[in-house]
């Protein structure tokens, strides 16, 4: 029986890079490798286009200004069109409000937004027209996220929300190379030295400062550690003020954005997420796939993923000196460290590789297309 091949469109207009931008290129490679046709809708000269074009994706720049703009909504209308589209992802509720005009108009049957973070909907008219009218099923990144959207909008149906946890290729990961030691000669970190990591965005939902404030607490008790912060985001400033205002210049190391996440894991002997709210953290699976125990905080979608006491330590939001303790727990007690890398490892491949969460995708994309009046809006 030939199975049909799907011409997908996602649209996604954010200007900075992060979790969100690295699940779209790789469920835009998901379904290219399983032989859909792909087609991204963007901001021009964004790091979003200049990445997907570099990976040979058709890439459509569009300027995108207000929610209802008609000549946004006319673009996107005949590019559906002409590509026959069959499903469009969204990101934010912009897209989905102009891209969802644009689908009923072109007549799209599947109209899929991607739900990313742990915040609310407002219980709005202008939310229920977008929720309830425009968009069909609603991918949700975690359990925490499907349930902060039904507590704070009961009008939406349970089961238009369909939760997808995400999932990277565990190789590059799992592979033993030079790459442990490549990186820590690069930054100075001596064999005999601990490296703490962070990734993501430097930013205030991060709770950054919450990391800076713990530092000196680690290094009262572990002189012989340091700190690397890896990502770009509002705060690079003061993470550069404060590092020199406490003196910490070698204990703590700003590396930017960088490419090459899974070495970067492989250096490290501990990640940390002390964030006050995730849709989904990426890095930690990352992490996890890497064999490297986590410390986070007890917040949004963390606990699905780390396994306190398992696969790392969680500590309350905003407690800096918990957050020092369960570093410092974890440093100091190799054994343990190896046993929840080796824990968080095995629950990565369990339940967070890029195979299973294509599979559910491309599952989802098709019982809509199959059954487009399975529900009452």
């Amino acid at each position: 029986m030939k199975v049909q091949k799907l011409n997908i469109l996602f649209i996604n207009s954010i200007r900075m890079w992060g979790g969100a931008e690295v699940w779209l290129m790789d469920v835009m490679h998901g379904l290219q490798d399983r032989g859909h046709q792909v087609t991204l809708v963007c901001r021009p000269k964004t790091i979003l286009e200049k990445n997907t074009r570099a990976e040979g994706f058709d890439v459509v720049p569009v300027k995108m200004r207000s929610d209802f703009d008609p000549i946004v909504i006319r673009k996107i209308w005949c590019l559906m069109r002409k590509k026959d589209i069959h499903v469009l992802c969204t990101n934010m509720d912009k897209e989905l409000r102009f891209g969802g005009i644009a689908a009923k108009l072109a007549g799209v049957k599947a109209v899929i937004p991607s739900r990313e973070v742990d915040y609310p909907l407002k219980n709005k008219l202008r939310y229920r027209f977008t929720y309830n009218f425009l968009a069909d099923y609603i991918l949700a990144n975690s359990l925490s996220t499907k349930n902060t959207l039904l507590k704070n909008a009961p009008w939406l149906q349970a089961e238009r929300i369909k939760v997808v946890y995400k999932g990277i290729q565990p190789e590059a990961y799992l592979t033993a190379t030079d790459d442990r030691m490549r990186i820590r000669e690069e930054f100075g970190i001596s064999p005999g030295e601990h490296l703490v990591g962070f990734v993501g965005q430097i930013d205030e939902r991060k709770c950054i400062k919450d990391i800076i404030k713990s530092i000196p607490l680690v290094l009262q008790a572990m002189p012989n550690t340091k700190f690397l912060f890896v990502g770009k985001g509002n705060l690079e400033d003061y993470l550069l003020e404060q590092r020199s205002k406490l003196g910490l210049t070698k204990e703590i190391i700003y590396a930017g954005f960088r490419k090459d996440i899974p070495a970067i894991m492989k250096a490290i002997d501990l990640l940390i997420l002390p964030s006050k709210a995730e849709g989904f953290g990426y890095v930690l699976i990352e992490a996890m796939a890497a064999a490297k125990p986590v410390v986070a905080t007890n917040a949004s979608s963390i606990p699905e993923i780390v396994q306190h006491g398992e696969t790392g330590l969680l500590v309350p939001v905003h407690q800096p000196e918990k957050l020092a303790k369960a570093i410092v727990t974890i440093l100091q007690d190799k054994n343990m460290a190896v046993l929840m890398g080796e824990n968080g490892r095995d629950r990565m491949l369990a339940n967070f590789t890029i195979d299973r969460m294509m599979s559910q995708i491309e599952s989802i994309f098709r019982e809509r297309l199959k059954n487009p009046n399975n529900f009452e809006r």
